[in-house]
């Protein structure tokens, strides 16, 4: 009944029916609905634990001109690079094998079941105890933590593929790399679109856990060391910096690499998401 009443008065009043069609709109208003969510908070708590918008968003841009923030969030974006690739090489590989093979995904599945629960804080900790301080515990516990979120979805990617195609390339004798150049990745490429999104956005936070243990730089070293300094509005203003970079990377590198390589398929269900 609210539906069809909603319905009524989008068809009866153009300007809000043109609204709800403008993609930007949305955005929009959910970044309203988030700051007024942001501002009611910090009326209810002490500002020094929770600072107002405009607070911390002059802390960020402090922090920015005297250049501590591009030698912080440089040094967690390598070792989020560097976690990514290496998460989507295993992830990727394992979950191809899986989706293509049936020995494989009774072999794998244990393993990925088991990574998917096990907590990011304990890979951290243990990471920290055996690699030490430096940047190979971050990277190591990252991709341990995230390749199974992208090879769960290269795997089912890649089952839901016609099978007469993988059938019929082996009759014709086509290589496997051929095959996966071929047939699998152009197929399965939705699915890779997510995989990479759920291994970009899992990577830097658990690399920014690891930090806070292990870290001698970087976002969560700073959150960490301001925190234990009771400068908590400046911990705040270290996360916002870090999340406007992902926002950057995600609208700036994602969003138009997405565009570029669907658009002969506007009606993909990803672009819902958009």
């Amino acid at each position: 009944m609210a539906t069809e009443r909603g319905r009524r008065i989008i068809d009866d009043v153009p300007a809000i029916g043109w609204l709800v069609d403008q993609g930007w709109a949305a955005r929009l208003f959910g970044i309203l609905i988030g700051l007024g969510a942001w501002i009611w908070l910090a009326s209810v708590f002490p500002n020094r634990l929770m600072p107002f918008p405009l607070e911390t968003l002059s802390l960020a841009w402090d922090i920015t001109v005297s250049g501590a923030a591009f030698t912080h969030i440089g040094w967690t974006l390598w070792l989020t690079l560097l976690s990514f690739v290496g998460t989507m090489i295993v992830g990727g590989a394992i979950g191809v094998a899986m989706g293509v093979n049936h020995y494989s995904k009774r072999f794998g599945t244990p393993y990925i079941i088991a990574g998917l629960s096990v907590p990011a804080v304990a890979l951290a900790a243990a990471a920290t105890l055996i690699f030490g301080f430096g940047s190979t515990a971050p990277v190591v516990a990252t991709v341990i933590a995230v390749f199974p979120f992208v090879a769960i979805n290269v795997w089912k990617g890649v089952e839901s593929l016609e099978s007469d195609y993988i059938e019929m390339s082996k009759a014709f004798d086509v290589s496997v790399f051929r095959i996966l150049r071929r047939v699998v990745i152009p197929n399965a490429a939705p699915s890779l679109f997510t995989a990479m999104r759920f291994g970009l956005a899992l990577s830097w936070k658990v690399v920014t856990v690891v930090e806070i243990f292990a870290g001698s730089k970087g976002v969560g070293y700073k959150i960490m060391q301001t925190y234990q300094l009771y400068r908590f509005e400046e911990a705040w203003a270290w996360a916002v910096l870090f999340l406007i970079v992902i926002l950057i990377i995600e609208y700036g590198f994602f969003k138009p690499l997405e565009r570029k390589v669907f658009e002969y398929r506007q009606d993909a269900d990803f672009q819902l998401l958009a």
